[in-house]
């Protein structure tokens, strides 16, 4: 399995936002004008917007300790605060643990321990030496059938999904190894989706290659 391209990288940390602002300062005033001048986010909020969908802060610069220089979006909920970067979750943590723990200079508060629950969503293209056909050769043959029924068009066993129980309230991101869209269908490329760090995602993909022996 080989990573292609990160599609996202988006790490959440739940904790009850308020109690960041124990001072109840007026964060367009204290707040968005250091995230500005340190992070250079091209769109952010502005008093009187609509904040239903969250606050977003868009199209930003993270500046890693090597000097890497990495596009970021923000989200911040009433319940926690979404980070989206295009090359890892450890990289969105990062600038998490960078944005809170510069809270205090600011006048703010934040407590590592305030942090509840973290979650993940990691979305990666990468290129698949084997065939889904192999977990089962009878899937090409039931693929034909298909196509058989269906005139006009054939259809390939293209995708793998699980899917975490649906009764749930909080559901994490479904796993998905699928063929990308619009390759066609001897491609070997794929799209793959976990709710899981960047590294665990990818060590996932080599375990599931290697059932497609």
């Amino acid at each position: 399995m080989k990573l292609l391209s990160v599609g996202l990288a988006r790490a959440l940390w739940f904790l009850d936002v308020n109690d960041l602002n124990p001072g109840g300062k007026d964060i367009y005033t204290h707040l968005f004008p250091a995230l500005l001048e340190d992070y250079k986010f091209k769109t952010y909020p502005k008093a009187g917007d609509d904040l239903s969908q969250g606050m977003k802060l868009m199209n930003g610069e993270f500046v890693k300790k090597d000097g890497t220089v990495l596009v970021v979006n923000c989200t911040v909920f009433n319940d926690g605060i979404a980070v989206d970067t295009f090359s890892s979750t450890a990289d969105s943590e990062e600038l998490l643990e960078e944005v809170l723990t510069g809270l205090p200079d600011l006048g703010f508060a934040y407590e590592p321990e305030m942090v509840r629950r973290k979650a993940y969503v990691s979305q990666v293209n990468v290129k698949c030496s084997k065939a889904l056909y192999a977990l089962n050769p009878r899937l090409a043959d039931f693929a034909e059938r298909i196509s058989s029924a269906v005139s006009g068009t054939v259809f390939t066993f293209s995708a793998v999904e699980f899917w975490p129980d649906q009764t749930l309230v909080i559901k994490p991101a479904n796993f998905s190894f699928q063929r990308k869209i619009g390759d066609p269908q001897d491609s070997d490329r794929y799209w793959s989706q976990a709710a899981l760090p960047t590294d665990k995602h990818l060590e996932l993909l080599e375990e599931f290659e290697a059932l497609l022996s």
